[in-house]
């Protein structure tokens, strides 16, 4: 069976969210256990998971649908329970293994300057999305300095709108664990800003 076509930016399909009180390997039985139903209430979730876990935004689609593919296939064998938890443990093996794939091909190839055609026009002006994009990877620059699992706590709390009782049961770790990777993650993201300011006042002396 094909995995349909379906964006990551598209409008997402709200799951039921575990509930606070129920420990990471709670039973979720009752969620659906048909691939397309998953599918179609998980979809844009995986995807932003995926993004919290380090995958590049020009890859969300893609990782996506690698991770979908693997829940096919493993389905069968999937117990029912958890199943946000499962999930995630899928999309973050999928984005390590992209991960490690880019390391290797970045060995051969090399950078290709991006041309400012190519850019897609989202602004009223070139200079406007080139300004946006700019800005994007300058964040994604310092995310990428921050270790795995704080800028995973970071980006799902901060940036996609997990509760800390979500990301708990998505991770498999206690709830206190979540606030103090995120505590620290902070901490750590405004000493990259901080830095970043600081050599952006030196260059322009």
């Amino acid at each position: 069976m094909k995995v349909p076509a379906r964006s990551a930016h598209d409008p997402p399909v709200e799951p039921r969210v575990l509930p606070a009180t129920a420990a990471p390997g709670a039973d979720e039985r009752d969620e659906p256990a048909d691939f397309d139903a998953i599918y179609e209430r998980w979809f844009h979730h995986v995807a932003r998971w995926i993004r919290a876990l380090g995958g590049p935004d020009a890859d969300l689609d893609d990782l996506a649908q690698e991770v979908f593919l693997v829940v096919r296939r493993k389905l069968p064998a999937f117990d029912g329970r958890n199943l946000p938890g499962w999930l995630y443990r899928i999309a973050a093996k999928t984005v390590s293994d992209h991960r490690r794939r880019a390391w290797f091909r970045h060995l051969f190839r090399g950078r290709r300057e991006v041309d400012l055609d190519e850019l897609p026009q989202l602004g009223p002006s070139p200079l406007q999305s080139l300004e946006r994009r700019e800005a994007q990877r300058t964040v994604h620059a310092l995310l990428a300095r921050m270790s795995a699992r704080r800028r995973a706590a970071f980006v799902l709390f901060e940036i996609e709108g997990y509760s800390g009782e979500e990301i708990a049961a998505l991770e498999g770790i206690p709830v206190a664990t979540v606030w103090t990777r995120l505590h620290h993650a902070r901490r750590d993201f405004l000493a990259l800003v901080e830095e970043l300011a600081a050599k952006e006042n030196a260059c322009g002396d």
